[in-house]
């Protein structure tokens, strides 16, 4: 009995030996499985911070040498149209809904009617730079409506806001033909006037919207910095001609970078 009792030193060494063993290889393959895990950055994150940080590092440059009188003021917008006009067309590709596509579209047409104004406006004619300026805020106006509405729709609140929008802004435009002195009235005034609506209208379709903001809180800020920007320094004296450059490059960059996410939630649905 007191034999059967004790154990040989061996196999009592193997038995306690066995779990130490099994719990070691355990803590291997837990310390394995940690070492494997790695945190990714997303493309996407890492293209927008860098867009963002080397834009405006770039916009700063641009804007010193048109003050140095190495090149005109227009030409640097247009380069920044070029890029717009680039990602709305891959927009028009990659878009897998019809309302992006048709904003891609609306996108193309403003970026083509502000290039033209661009150019009419080194030729001094004001009459076309009224029309192109009116056609230009008209498409962009259009493809903030196919932007804004797509996936973030509230119908009882858009059909309020769409119903004002159309009746108010006809009467605000009627308004500011018949407060024109007679012997200044025109169609530029017209044009002028509608181009103005247009803008304030392209901002309040994102910001006016609450779900914009609670569903595209993105794009809803960035898109909505450009006609805020163009509007802010439409003010008589409110800035000089190097901050106006600026800040129209600006306002060019936000919406890229409103673009670039709006294709990144495209990528993302497909």
């Amino acid at each position: 009995m007191a034999e059967s009792a004790i154990e040989p030193p061996e196999q009592a060494a193997c038995q306690e030996a066995a779990p130490v063993e099994g719990s070691s290889t355990t803590a291997r393959d837990l310390g394995s499985e940690q070492a494997e895990t790695v945190v990714w950055t997303p493309g996407f994150i890492v293209v927008f911070a860098l867009t963002l940080g080397l834009g405006l590092s770039a916009e700063s440059l641009l804007t010193n040498g048109w003050q140095a009188y190495h090149y005109s003021g227009n030409w640097p917008q247009l380069a920044h149209l070029g890029a717009l006009l680039l990602l709305w067309l891959v927009l028009l590709v990659r878009g897998r809904t019809t309302w992006v596509r048709l904003g891609a579209i609306f996108g193309c047409l403003w970026a083509c009617f502000e290039g033209l104004n661009l150019l009419f406006n080194l030729r001094a004619q004001p009459g076309a730079v009224a029309y192109l300026n009116a056609s230009g805020n008209l498409s962009l106006l259009g493809m903030y409506l196919c932007f804004a509405t797509e996936q973030a729709r509230a119908p009882r609140w858009d059909t309020w806001f769409f119903a004002l929008a159309l009746v108010g802004g006809s009467c605000i435009v009627l308004t500011d033909y018949l407060l024109t002195a007679a012997d200044q009235r025109s169609s530029v005034t017209v044009a002028n006037a509608i181009a103005a609506l247009a803008l304030w209208l392209a901002l309040l379709i994102w910001w006016l919207r609450p779900v914009c903001w609670r569903l595209h809180p993105g794009p809803t800020f960035l898109c909505g910095l450009l006609p805020l920007i163009i509007l802010l320094l439409s003010i008589p004296g409110i800035t000089n001609s190097f901050n106006n450059l600026f800040f129209l490059q600006v306002a060019d960059l936000s919406l890229l970078l409103g673009g670039l996410r709006i294709l990144q939630a495209q990528r993302v649905r497909s």
